[in-house]
């Protein structure tokens, strides 16, 4: 029996009929990486549109929070012996047409500038952030609290004792919620921590 001998343009078809099968299988993967592309445009806009809901969701919280502490602020000081006269809410303070920091609340009288954070749950990294706040204030303060006797709060809706206890220990003045209303949690003997810059 006669075997068939291989020619060149055998070789030649069968390389043809694999390179059509190569290209057939580029093009599918080809199409398969194009909607890969398109599922992944589809997701990313997904996590942004989500990244902005719980964005706002964290403004609404904030806002709340702050709906809550302002309107008592004032005279739960005044039974701390702190007479305050002004509140200025979102206090943005620029250093060379920059933006230098945020306070939530500001304070003030005549003697004394309270800085106060509000958050909607209070965690310790929020006080040591309120901490640099000052440090930023030490190393550029703008004339409008020269002279002043600048004292730190904290407030939140959900405070933990162990959070409550560690802004104690870095004198800040804690808010936090006794059933309908607000209150300081600080004992009445509490020497709170005073920063003056002049």
């Amino acid at each position: 029996m006669k075997t068939k001998r291989t020619t060149v343009q055998d070789v030649l078809d069968i390389l043809a009929k694999v390179g059509e099968k190569l290209d057939a299988h580029a093009a599918l993967l080809t199409k398969q990486s194009e909607q890969n592309e398109e599922i992944k445009l589809n997701f990313d806009k997904q996590i942004k549109v989500i990244n902005r809901k719980i964005a706002d969701l964290g403004d609404t919280l904030g806002e709340f929070a702050e709906g809550q502490v302002k309107p008592r602020i004032i005279s739960l000081f005044r039974k701390r012996g702190i007479e305050l006269e002004d509140i200025c809410e979102h206090v943005k303070i620029e250093k060379e047409g920059k933006l230098y920091l945020e306070i939530d609340l500001m304070l003030v009288n005549t003697e004394y500038m309270i800085i106060l954070e509000v958050k909607n749950t209070l965690r310790e990294k929020h006080i040591d952030e309120h901490l640099r706040r000052f440090e930023k204030l030490k190393n550029y303060t703008p004339n409008f609290m020269k002279n002043y006797r600048l004292i730190g709060a904290v407030a939140g809706m959900v405070i933990s004792e162990s959070v409550e206890k560690y802004a104690f220990k870095r004198g800040f003045f804690v808010i936090k919620p006794r059933g309908n209303n607000v209150i300081i949690s600080n004992k009445k003997d509490f020497q709170f921590k005073e920063w003056k810059f002049f």
